[in-house]
Formats: structure tokens, sequence, C-alpha cells
């Protein structure tokens, strides 16, 4: 996994440099998953752009066409980076290796491996929906299988980008006498973007049996806030037509020098949460902030930032549900709350929405990548 910091939305001189280096090569490039600047509404240029320009610099890297590349590498670009979050982009590689006979695995330490899998295209009556449910969680099941994890308690991320809603895609299902969930394009509670991260990350709780199928409906999506995933991140975006699912795991079978862990928080100030992650992920420190050592170790932290329903945190008041730029707020009280305790800003937050499946309700979902010591 490596961190490429962007000037713009449309910058690529990471990706080639790391190509130049020889650090990825076209058969060991997996995924790219980012934060890109923008608005990150419905209507995120800047998330749009990158990721065609993104998509453009991949097919010839490649050597394939455009339209080819979703069959190779997964793409999970978040957008919107207010406050501290710097827009970068997480290469993500895997390379299968030889193992000499009677080697077996690696002695019971389990390191990390990646899956990926595409799913069938989401028609726009599907999202937000069981239709969207049920196609993530199959991504989900063979995204695991292709990582070789069998164990969901070996999952510690899934990555999910899913398609959303927009005006054309609401007006072709209504000509073909379908309903969607909502008219609103925006991230707002009652919004059809956040119905498809919701939908997608029950999904996720489907795969993982976090959640029986026989809890779920239409109805929950949105409702029931004791249904959620600890280890779903989901994001959508109008410019998709099918998901796209990134899982990460360990297994004793992989011989990577990188080890991933995740946590949960229980409010938006929750830095032990935070910490807790990264102790999972193979940190050792023992209370306070982990030192430099620790953190030279660090690859990359990947959060949820999810605006609580209640205007309470820990008994007291706080006015953010009221603001007009809650949505952007939520996102950059995450980048800062990860980076006091990382002391770096290329942090992949995604949030801003109000309530979410991802992770319990006042809660959200940390997971971090660390090198491991030998």
């Amino acid at each position: 996994m490596f961190v490429c910091p962007m000037a713009t939305p449309s910058d690529t001189s990471g990706l080639q440099q790391l190509a130049n280096s020889g650090k990825i090569k076209p058969d060991t490039l997996v995924a790219l998953a980012g934060k890109t600047e923008g608005t990150g509404q419905h209507d995120d240029w800047g998330r749009v752009w990158a990721d065609v320009v993104l998509r453009e610099w991949t097919a010839k890297f490649l050597g394939i066409p455009v339209s080819e590349v979703a069959k190779q590498v997964i793409f999970v670009l978040s957008g919107g980076c207010p406050g501290v979050i710097t827009p970068h982009i997480a290469v993500v590689t895997r390379e299968w290796v030889e193992v000499p006979d009677g080697a077996g695995d690696a002695g019971g330490d389990k390191r990390l491996v990646v899956g990926r899998a595409g799913s069938d295209p989401m028609a726009p009556e599907e999202v937000g929906r069981m239709g969207q449910i049920r196609k993530v969680a199959e991504a989900t099941h063979r995204a695991m299988a292709d990582a070789g994890l069998t164990d969901p308690k070996d999952v510690h991320l899934v990555m999910v980008k899913v398609p959303g809603l927009t005006t054309a895609s609401i007006r072709d299902a209504e000509s073909r006498g379908k309903t969607v969930v909502s008219h609103d394009l925006t991230f707002g509670a009652e919004g059809a973007g956040v119905y498809a991260n919701d939908a997608a990350a029950l999904g996720v709780a489907m795969a993982l049996g976090e959640l029986p199928e026989s809890a779920l409906s239409d109805d929950v999506v949105r409702r029931d806030w004791n249904l959620y995933s600890e280890v779903a991140m989901t994001s959508s975006g109008g410019e998709k037509r099918h998901g796209e699912v990134l899982v990460f795991g360990n297994s004793s079978a992989s011989r990577s020098s990188l080890r991933i862990g995740h946590a949960v928080t229980k409010d938006f100030i929750d830095a032990e949460g935070v910490r807790n992650a990264l102790r999972s992920a193979g940190l050792r420190f023992t209370g306070g902030l982990p030192d430099e050592t620790d953190l030279s170790r660090l690859v990359h932290v990947f959060a949820k930032s999810v605006i609580p329903g209640s205007d309470q945190v820990r008994g007291q008041r706080i006015t953010l549900l009221d603001d007009v730029d809650a949505y952007q707020i939520g996102k950059a009280l995450g980048g800062m709350l990860v980076a006091s305790v990382t002391g770096r800003t290329t942090n992949y937050v995604s949030g801003g929405e109000r309530n979410s499946h991802q992770g319990p309700p006042g809660g959200n979902i940390m997971a971090a990548v660390v090198r491991t010591e030998t």
C-alpha cells in the first residue's frame, strides 16, 4: 500500500513515480482508494474528474481500454477534504508468490490480504433497497473469496462504492413504471446518497453474518439504527452503474509485511477509539499517544465520520445538527480526530451524513494498516 498526496483532482504524478520506480506493476495493481477535493455531494465534479483521469491513467498503465479497467482495478473515491484532510490516493497492490514445499503458513502470524469484486449493475429503483443490499452482499462474498478469506472475523475493512441517483436515472426508473427511494439528490437525512451508502453497509453486514437476511428489508434502511456493520465503509456516486467492493483482512497464508486492524469509536471525541484501531493493527504502545517509532510503522488510516442523530455528546449539548454546513463539518471533525492521534493528514475520512448503518449509533469505524516489526 502506497499513499500518494494529490495536488489537484487530476494529479497522477505520484502514481507515475511509483510506476517508474517499479513499485507498482500492471499485473500487481489491485485498487485505488482515496480522498478527492470537492463538495462530496452528488454533483461533486472534483470526484468525477479524478475518477475519469485515474481510469485513463490506469488504462494506459495496464495497456487496456478504459472500458476494461473496472474488471482489473477497483476504484473507491470519496469526495470532500474539509479541514485537515489531504487529498490523496492509496495504491493497493497484490502479488502472488510461490511458497517452497513444506513451508506451510506464516506460523499463525496473520498478515494483510486484499480481495476485489464488482457487483452486477444496479438499477435506480434498487438504490437504497434490498436489490442493492443483496448485490453488495454477493460481491462481498466474492471479494472475500478473491482474498482467500473464509472467516468473517479475519475481515477488518470492506470498502464499497455504489451507484447513487441522478435526475436522469430517476427519470429512467419512472419511465419504466418504477419508483425510487428518494427524489432528494443530496446527502441529507432523507437524501438518495445516504440511502445508497446505508444499503451498501447492510449488504456488507449480511455477507459477513453481522446481520441475518431475515432482519433486512426496504423498510429498515435508515430506520432501524440497531442494524449495522462494524467494518463497512461505503460511499456512492451518480457516475457509478455497478458496485465495487474491496475487502481487507489478515491471513496466515499471507507473506505481506503489512497488517490491518480496526476498532469503533463511541463518539466524535473518542481519541481512544483511534488508538485502539492502531493497537488492533499491531502497534504496541500502552496509553497516551503512539511515539514516532510507532508512527513510522503506520501506513494508512481509513475512517468514517458520521454525524450522530443526537444533539448530545457525553451529556453536553452541541449545535452540529442545526448547522447549515454540518455535512462538511462532520468530515472535518473526523479528519481532525484522526490527525490528532496519527500526526498526519493523509487519512481517508469518509462521512458527513447524519446517522448511518456504518458503525453503531453515535460511533464510527476506524481501520489502520501498519508495517509488521519483522
